[in-house]
């Protein structure tokens, strides 16, 4: 029993005295974007009282969007002597389909008979890019009144938060709507439609909007777009066809209607006479 103790007693003593621990980790660069790659350096410290051997430092990715570039997962230290360091690198790579956060990344250290794992953080930073897209419009020429429906399209790796969309005012239009509509979230590779009631002063005229929004790592953007509007002059629209012209109809009907009553009038006459 006592050399049962003695023995445990020894094994505590050996592994307080040999211990390892990630002394520094630094990612080239900081933030990476999808399908980009990055070099890791670990640098392990020995804050034992003994040397070392024989260390294995291990990556697991098993549970986030990186993949080892030419090279394994694994490395292995000769040898780290009393309160000193040694680093080793990885090359890694950011997955195509990498959502942009903060990924937390395990790291196994064995050495004797001791495995212990401790975490590191390495950043996917992907860019926002949000379109402004004209879809459909009820105007044809100028004066009208009508709907101009939009589509705001998520072509970004990041998701889109707390999109607010401004039509700003311009000589060149009239809003009869809310110039300003709350969207919220656009997903990546998704869209979101909304619409604006006006009426074009001018031919063509330009739609200017500022949108504001936030990406999942809570960066504010914002940016003024321009939404090109075809709209044509009333002589246009009616050399193109785009218009009923009623006018000629009623003008037919009135002469159809004086001639009816011209010939009952002379019919009546010759009648009397």
């Amino acid at each position: 029993m006592k050399k049962l103790i003695f023995l445990i007693l020894l094994l505590t003593i050996q592994l307080v005295s040999a211990q390892i621990t990630i002394e520094s980790f630094f990612s080239n660069p900081d933030k990476v974007l999808p399908g980009e790659t990055l070099r890791l350096r670990l640098t392990l410290e020995n804050v034992g009282e003994e040397k070392i051997k024989n260390i294995i430092v291990k990556l697991d990715l098993s549970q986030i969007p990186f993949a080892p570039l030419s090279s394994s997962t694994e490395r292995v230290i000769d040898e780290i002597r009393k309160d000193n360091t040694k680093s080793v690198n990885f090359a890694l790579v950011a997955l195509p389909n990498a959502e942009s956060q903060i990924y937390k990344v395990p790291v196994e250290i064995i050495y004797n008979e001791t495995k212990k794992t401790s975490l590191i953080s390495l950043e996917v930073n992907a860019k926002a890019n949000l379109d402004l897209i004209l879809d459909t419009t009820e105007i044809v020429k100028v004066n009208d009144k009508g709907k101009v429906s939009l589509k705001f399209v998520n072509k970004g790796l990041a998701q889109i938060k707390f999109l607010k969309v401004i039509l700003q005012q311009d000589p060149n239009y009239e809003i009869l709507s809310a110039n300003s509509i709350y969207i919220g979230e656009v997903d990546v590779d998704d869209f979101e439609s909304e619409e604006f009631t006006i009426i074009p002063k001018t031919k063509n005229p330009e739609l200017k909007f500022l949108l504001e929004y936030r990406d999942i790592n809570n960066n504010a953007f914002t940016e003024n777009k321009v939404v090109n509007l075809n709209v044509y002059t009333e002589d246009e629209a009616k050399g193109l066809g785009l218009v009923n012209q009623n006018i000629n109809w009623i003008f037919i009907v009135l002469i159809a209607l004086v001639l009816v009553l011209f010939f009952v009038y002379r019919r009546r006459k010759k009648h009397d006479a």
